[in-house]
């Protein structure tokens, strides 16, 4: 009985473990706790953007923003490289709860060492039953480049990503809500100057193939 009941207790703590795993390398979208981005102390630079999804219905338990650095140095990318992490309210029923386009609009503000990055996947994360848990990688070869630059506030646009699109639809695009994204996150983050956010979206998204894929 007790070797059945340890297996058990064990097979629990395995699946208890792997979405802490899963999150230990992503960061918050946007903190609860007050912004203290100094340009004159800033040993980083802070990115700032949205992420948007088509309906108030969120499909999955988790969704994980790859913000890649680009260095020559294989360490130091990686050591910069980091995920934006969204959850959206799943204790009765499922549905997103951003702070923008009735709660479907999530803000994000970040701070990364200085160097080259791009947003080029979302990782997605399934809870699907008690003893099943599921991930499922739509990589959409898709690339959003930008520079963060020590001490600046870049804003890098808002990320559309259709959860829903079909076999031949567009998952991922892209816009510029500049005006839109830096108001309402001056409202929640008033210690910081946003006025001197720089508006990084003159360029286009590059695609290689951003079709859905399962």
């Amino acid at each position: 009985m007790k070797t059945h009941f340890f297996k058990q207790l064990k097979i629990v703590l395995v699946l208890f473990s792997i979405p802490i795993l899963i999150q230990s390398c992503a960061v918050t979208g946007l903190p609860n706790e007050p912004m203290s981005f100094r340009k004159e102390t800033a040993k980083n630079g802070l990115l700032v953007g949205s992420i948007s999804f088509p309906k108030e219905k969120a499909r999955f338990n988790g969704y994980f923003i790859r913000v890649s650095a680009i260095d020559a140095d294989e360490k130091t990318a990686k050591k910069n490289s980091t995920e934006i992490q969204i959850s959206p309210e799943q204790i009765w029923k499922m549905k997103h709860k951003g702070q923008l386009d009735n709660k479907t609009t999530y803000l994000f503000a970040i701070e990364r060492p200085e160097g080259k990055y791009e947003i080029s996947s979302i990782r997605l994360f399934s809870n699907s039953g008690i003893a099943a848990l599921q991930r499922t990688n739509y990589t959409g070869s898709f690339s959003i480049p930008f520079d963060v630059k020590k001490g600046e506030i870049t804003y890098v646009g808002t990320i559309v990503f259709d959860e829903y699109a079909g076999e031949n639809d567009t998952l991922v695009s892209y816009k510029n809500n500049y005006q839109r994204d830096i108001l309402a996150i001056k409202t929640l983050q008033p210690s910081v100057d946003w006025s001197k956010a720089i508006n990084d979206t003159n360029r286009k998204i590059e695609y290689n193939n951003n079709k859905v894929k399962r």
